[in-house]
This record gives C-alpha cells, structure tokens and sequence, in this order.
C-alpha cells in the first residue's frame, strides 16, 4: 500500500505542477532516508511509468511553453515600440 502512495505521489510530481499555489511539504531526515531508499528498491518498475507519463504529456507541456514564450516576446516587443517617439514612426 505505501508503494503505491509513492507511486502515485511520484508519478503526480514527476513532470512539475500546473497548480499556481507551490506545494511545501517538510520531511525529516529519516522520512527523506525512508524514501530514498524505497524509490532504490523500485526504481526499475518507477521508471517505465514516469517516463511514459512524460511521454504522454510532452507535446502539450512543449506547447503551453512556447505560447508562453512568444506572449512574452508581443509584450516585451509592444514595451519597446512603445517607446519609440511617435515622430519617429512615420
């Protein structure tokens, strides 16, 4: 059951976070030890499944990255023709 939950909690986090709200979780140094050593025991059956869901959600994470970047770019662009003195302009 707890691999599972780990699992779950892995996977979930493997490809970052659409939420806005960032998520702090506090571990002692025991739990992170705990967890180290159970993605070791499990890594190989971890993996498959990690990179498959990453697989899976690369063309969107990709396209939501470069629509970011060009509204950045047509804003960054409308700031410096904004600058630009109208006479200059014409």
């Amino acid at each position: 059951m707890r691999t599972l939950l780990f699992l779950t909690l892995l996977t979930l986090a493997a490809c970052g976070s659409t939420e806005e709200d960032p998520v702090n979780i506090r571990l002692t140094m025991d739990e992170r030890q705990r967890i180290d050593d159970l993605v070791k025991i499990h890594m190989d059956s971890i993996r498959p499944i990690v990179d498959s869901l990453c697989k899976a959600t690369f063309a969107d994470r990709v396209a939501v990255a470069t629509d970011s970047i060009i509204q950045r770019r047509l804003e960054e662009e409308a700031r410096l023709r904004a600058r630009i003195p109208q006479n200059l302009r014409q």
